[in-house]
């Protein structure tokens, strides 16, 4: 999953019936306060940042590694303010199992969360030559740490 997760895997969001889904590729596992826990970076000029607003869950859908490429570039550089990337993609979602939000068919690994902690990134604490190169702009991140509630492979994956 973390060789992956460099490479880009995609976060799912529901606010209403509107679903959306983006590409990450910061975050990880981690264990805090007894509970597994998948923290999240999302960047607030990110339309998952305002549907993240609105609920207190969202998925992870990672596919096999290599793989997806195509659809990962695409979520990494299209907004749900200008085109609907899961019907622009064809892809399939999926009810999640424990949570309201989907995952996506096509990937082989599933995260649902729910989110137990969330705190926007301090930027008098980040160190200068970090700030330089990924917030020149100051667009800065919220954190969020999800609460992994299930984690699977559909059935009839590899």
């Amino acid at each position: 999953m973390l060789n992956q997760l460099a490479k880009g895997a995609f976060l799912t969001t529901k606010k209403g019936r509107r679903i959306n889904t983006m590409t990450i590729a910061w975050g990880g596992i981690h264990i805090i306060w007894g509970k597994p826990v998948y923290a999240i970076y999302v960047r607030y000029s990110r339309e998952t940042y305002n549907y993240l607003k609105y609920t207190d869950e969202f998925t992870i859908s990672v596919p096999k590694f290599g793989t997806m490429k195509k659809e990962l570039a695409y979520c990494g550089t299209k907004s749900a303010r200008e085109t609907d990337k899961i019907k622009d993609l064809d892809l399939t979602l999926v009810k999640g199992r424990k949570v309201e939000t989907p995952v996506i068919q096509q990937c082989e690994l599933h995260y649902e969360c729910k989110i137990i902690y969330r705190q926007a990134l301090e930027p008098n604490a980040i160190m200068e030559q970090v700030k330089d190169r990924y917030y020149p702009n100051n667009n800065f991140h919220m954190v969020y740490y999800g609460e992994i509630i299930d984690t699977y492979q559909i059935e009839g994956e590899e």
